[in-house]
């Protein structure tokens, strides 16, 4: 029963010292919260690109463009020889047709500024969609599809793939900066908010101390207090990370066709866990790493004198 009053009064304790201090701590919730937003942001985003580059290293891509003189019976000859060659896992041929529709859905609200309303699909071309076994196999392939008479132009993922690949090394080397910046000044302004009550508390403190009290109970309150900001910092920047990637998700829902076959993004639930966890510990442990810091000082002075 002792130890559960002991609680509540510490729990008590930290509460009104979280009032009294009301500005210090929305300036150590607000450092805390931006450090964990910027890190949550930066690691979904790197798992998101990773995820993107095992994708198009698993199952490499090739458009191939015909030039718009090609016939029917001619493009249909190149599409024979495409599925013909062993390299390739899978092919789809876009007539001129399927093209003027793939143009129309993609400028669907531009009618009036591209006028193709009464335009004709013989002004496009056929292309085709193929999938590779091997990614491999992807520079070999398009440098012969390139020579193929009727051809104009042949795009792989090989450029997106690099592209995504260098900005993970970028997002992986800011993630790291972010996580030691942020966490020095989430700590620093912390151990601020505790300092300042363990300054206003000193006579209180010394009294606790006369009576009796250890020193793990005289630490008690200041560390829960550096515990409830770092669950505050986690949680509001867990639900921000949460809202602003279901904004991203629906932005990428309502754009173009294009934009979604190459940006696949995972379901949030698939972070979820793992970010709530990460959040959690990480507002734990500047909690307590603050906490103890502020009140060491007046802890190892009241040890000195006791010498």
């Amino acid at each position: 029963m002792n130890k559960l009053r002991a609680f509540f009064y510490i729990i008590k304790l930290s509460l009104e010292n979280l009032v009294k201090n009301w500005y210090m701590l929305l300036a150590s919730v607000f450092v805390l919260f931006t450090g964990m937003y910027i890190m949550g942001t930066l690691i979904i985003s790197s798992s998101s690109i990773s995820s993107i580059l095992n994708e198009q290293a698993e199952h490499p891509e090739v458009e191939i463009i015909c030039r718009g003189e090609v016939s029917d019976d001619e493009s249909l000859l190149i599409y024979r020889a495409i599925l013909a060659d062993e390299r390739v896992d899978a092919a789809v041929m876009n007539t001129k047709e399927d093209n003027f529709r793939k143009m129309k859905e993609t400028l669907k609200g531009y009618e009036e500024i591209f006028q193709y309303e009464n335009a004709s699909s013989d002004v496009l071309y056929v292309s085709f969609d193929i999938k590779l076994r091997s990614a491999a196999e992807l520079e070999g392939f398009s440098e012969d599809m390139r020579r193929v008479t009727g051809v104009e132009e042949v795009q792989d993922n090989d450029s997106i793939y690099k592209y995504f690949r260098a900005i993970s090394s970028v997002v992986r080397v800011v993630t790291i900066a972010a996580m030691i910046i942020m966490g020095f000044f989430s700590v620093l302004l912390t151990v601020n908010t505790i300092r300042l009550t363990v300054l206003a508390r000193r006579k209180e403190l010394r009294i606790m101390r006369d009576l009796g009290a250890s020193y793990a109970f005289m630490r008690g309150p200041f560390v829960a207090e550096g515990v409830t900001i770092g669950l505050i910092g986690a949680l509001l920047s867990y639900l921000a990370v949460k809202g602003t990637y279901s904004y991203l998700s629906k932005l990428l829902e309502r754009s173009g066709s294009t934009i979604r076959e190459i940006i696949n993004l995972k379901p949030f639930s698939a972070y979820s866990a793992g970010l709530a966890f990460g959040f959690i510990l990480g507002g734990l442990a500047v909690g307590l790493i603050a906490s103890m810091l502020a009140i060491r000082k007046y802890i190892d002075n009241e040890r000195d004198d006791e010498k």
